[in-house]
């Protein structure tokens, strides 16, 4: 009997998956076993599974592997050398990749990895031509860096993720992030940037800029990217407030924030000019009957008090939902995406800066 751990879940960002080669395509390890245990706790396990040595003889396996800091790495050993599989690792390299596939189940994360290739692929390609063509470089977290270094790379550190439910919500934090990324590059392009001061790099949360940049009339803008801010609330407030220092604050981090100026931090602005929150769901999954006003809206005026809020949707939104949210002083885009008409609407607001 062999015996190979996953390791789904870690209390750091660890992470292993196997998979069986048949042909070119991927099968998750746990189609081949007999039994399995699971090892752990709610916040950190392991799983072996038994495997009769005659069902995976002569075949390759295939390890997926997070580290403790969110580095990504695939290796492939034979069957037969399990027991012994850390001295024959062989690295799998992106030309390999490219030939394989992971056998999926559900339907909707086919239409998840349909979509990506539709329409994440091309906002990768414009956000690194334009970041590119300015002399810099995106620095953005590791899932993201994966997809920007090579799309199939990044595919697949979200595909190997197992079970299917897991691989969704890979797809989906990842393809919310690169579609923050290029509204980004929209906002540069649609205020006319010349050139970038600094690479684009961004933590979330923290205090620092994602770019400054400044245009044809010499004007500077800074830009930050998921600018996390708390504050005590008025007793008349109504939006929600943290657990956190006896319930009494606000903590949000809408998605991307422009001030007109050249600023090192956030303390440095005096205002901020532009909020946007890019919404890449449809428009049920986000709205969330009608929550989005106050868990969301709500706290970000409170907060940031921007001049101009915009919520940029890659989906439809009905015609009633974009006129609650412009009755409370919000300007709605929809169909921001490659080649949707909400390009040209965003291209306008720049214009009116």
């Amino acid at each position: 009997m062999v015996k190979i751990k996953d390791e789904p879940k870690a209390r750091t960002r660890r992470k292993t998956f196997n998979y069986v080669r048949e042909g070119d395509t991927l099968w998750h390890i746990s189609k081949y076993a007999i039994s399995q245990r699971w090892e752990g706790d709610e916040k950190a396990w392991t799983i072996t599974y038994n495997i009769p040595g005659e069902k995976i003889k002569g075949k390759q396996i295939y390890e997926f592997y997070f580290t403790n800091s969110g580095g990504f790495g695939i290796f492939k050993y034979a069957a037969e050398l399990a027991e012994e599989r850390s001295k024959n690792l062989e690295h799998v390299s992106k030309d390999e990749l490219h030939k394989l596939r992971f056998h999926i189940k559900s339907d909707g994360t086919r239409a998840l990895i349909s979509e990506g290739r539709k329409v994440y692929y091309p906002m990768i390609d414009e956000t690194k031509k334009f970041v590119e063509k300015m002399g810099k470089c995106i620095l953005p977290s590791e899932r993201v860096n994966d997809w920007f270094r090579d799309a199939t790379y990044g595919e697949a550190a979200c595909l190997c993720n197992y079970p299917e439910e897991s691989r969704q919500q890979s797809l989906e934090q990842v393809f919310k992030l690169i579609h923050q990324w290029w509204v980004l590059k929209l906002v540069h392009e649609a205020l006319g940037a010349t050139s970038l001061e600094k690479d684009w790099y961004a933590i979330q949360g923290e205090p620092y800029p994602a770019s400054v940049f400044i245009n044809a009339k010499e004007n500077y803008y800074t830009c930050w990217f998921e600018l996390s801010r708390i504050r005590e609330m008025p007793p008349n407030y109504k939006g929600p407030l943290s657990s956190f220092f006896e319930g009494r604050v606000a903590w949000k981090r809408p998605d991307l924030l422009i001030s007109k100026g050249k600023y090192n931090n956030a303390k440095e602005a005096n205002k901020f000019d532009i909020l946007i929150e890019c919404k890449n769901l449809g428009f049920d999954k986000w709205w969330e009957d009608g929550k989005f006003l106050q868990k969301q809206l709500s706290p970000y005026s409170r907060l940031f008090n921007p001049e101009t809020l915009i919520v940029a949707s890659l989906k439809p939104v009905p015609s009633w939902a974009k006129e609650a949210l412009e009755s409370r002083g919000s300007l709605v885009i929809e169909e921001v995406y490659p080649g949707g008409k909400g390009v040209s609407e965003l291209m306008k607001c720049g214009k009116k800066e």
